[in-house]
């Protein structure tokens, strides 16, 4: 698929065949590479956020049964002593 950009400053451009030179790259592929690389990225951290909350998630979970196991325990504790 192809992406047209116009109107981009001049010193841009320039800064970006001089990106592009400094990696034996066309501005083409250059720019290419770019807008792939922070599409790749954004996705990642979406995916990273969702990660984040599930552990979150996970962890208040086992710290209830945690919890609920420690009360069984005792209530367990209480039997045999009696």
């Amino acid at each position: 698929m192809d992406i047209n950009v116009r109107n981009v400053e001049p010193v841009a451009v320039k800064k970006l065949d001089e990106l592009a030179k400094a990696k034996g790259m066309s501005r083409s592929q250059y720019v290419r590479e770019m807008i792939e690389s922070f599409t790749f990225l954004s996705m990642r951290d979406g995916i990273v956020d969702r990660l984040e909350y599930q552990l979150d998630l996970n962890t208040l979970a086992m710290k209830r049964y945690s919890d609920s196991i420690d009360e069984l325990v005792a209530v367990i504790k209480e039997l045999i002593a009696e």
